[in-house]
C-alpha cells in the first residue's frame, strides 16, 4: 500500500511539473506587448525549427549506427536502444564505456559517426542559423508586428462570437475616416495621427497621392490647374 501511494504522489508530482513549466511557457506570449521583444521571439522559434530539422537527421544517424553496431554484437552493443545509447554518450561525452576491445570495424564506425555529427553536421548548424539570423534580422520590425497579430489572433479565437461582434462594433469600422476639415475619407479603419518628426526625418518620403479637399459637390468641381503643379512640387521635393 505504502509503495502504491509513492508511486501515485510521484507521478502527481510529474504532472504538476510538467504543468508548472507549460504556464511559463506560455507568459512568454507577453513579451509580444514589446516589439523587440516580439521580434526575438519570432526569431528564435524561427531558429528552433531548423535546429528541429536537424535533430531529425541526427536522430536518423543514431538509429543507422546503432543499427550496425548491434548486428556485429560487439561489447556494449547488445541491443538497438543500449547502441544508441551509448553512442549518445559517446557524443555528449556523458561517462562513455570503454571502448578498447572493439574490434576495427566497429571503431571504424564510431569514429565517422563522431566526425559525421559532430564535426559535419554542427558546422551545418551553426551556417544555418548565421543565414537565418541575417535574413530574419533585416525586417525583424515587419516579423515582430507579424508575431503579434498572430497572437492576437489567437487569443481572439477564444472570445465569444457575441463578445467579437461588440469588440467590431465598438471600433466603428463603418465610419469614415476624417482626413482634414471637409475632407472625409473611406470608410473601414481606425485613424491614427501622424508624429510631427516624420516629416524631419531624412528617409521621410512625400505621399504621391494628390488630396484636394473641400466640398465633393457638383456644382463645385475639383480644380484642374492646381493638380499637375502640385504634382510637379511632389516630384521635386521627392527629388530632393
Amino acid at each position: 500500500g505504502g509503495g502504491g501511494g509513492g508511486g501515485q504522489v510521484g507521478w502527481v508530482s510529474h504532472v504538476e511539473a510538467w504543468v508548472a513549466l507549460t504556464l511559463w511557457m506560455q507568459l512568454v506570449q507577453v513579451l509580444v506587448m514589446s516589439t523587440r521583444l516580439a521580434a526575438l521571439l519570432y526569431t528564435v522559434k524561427e531558429l528552433f525549427s531548423d535546429v528541429f530539422r536537424l535533430l531529425v537527421l541526427v536522430a536518423l544517424s543514431f538509429f543507422a549506427f546503432g543499427t550496425y553496431l548491434t548486428c556485429l554484437q560487439e561489447e556494449h552493443f547488445n541491443e538497438f536502444f543500449a547502441s544508441c545509447l551509448v553512442l549518445l554518450r559517446v557524443i555528449l561525452d556523458l561517462d562513455p564505456p570503454e571502448l578498447d576491445r572493439l574490434g576495427g570495424w566497429a571503431l571504424m564506425m564510431i569514429v565517422l559517426f563522431v566526425i559525421g555529427v559532430q564535426i559535419g553536421m554542427l558546422s551545418i548548424l551553426i551556417a544555418q542559423l548565421s543565414l537565418a539570423y541575417e535574413h530574419l534580422s533585416t525586417d525583424k520590425q515587419g516579423y515582430a508586428k507579424m508575431n503579434r497579430v498572430f497572437v492576437c489572433v489567437e487569443i481572439e479565437s477564444f472570445l465569444p462570437l457575441q463578445q467579437r461582434r461588440d469588440i467590431h462594433d465598438a471600433l466603428g469600422f463603418e465610419n469614415p475616416l476624417e482626413f482634414d476639415s471637409g475632407d472625409v475619407g473611406p470608410a473601414g479603419g481606425v485613424q491614427a495621427l501622424q508624429n510631427s518628426g516624420v516629416r524631419a526625418h531624412p528617409k521621410y518620403v512625400p505621399d504621391r497621392i494628390i488630396r484636394s479637399p473641400g466640398s465633393a459637390s457638383a456644382k463645385e468641381p475639383w480644380p484642374e490647374g492646381g493638380l499637375k503643379a502640385k504634382g510637379n512640387a511632389m516630384d521635386k521635393e521627392g527629388v530632393e
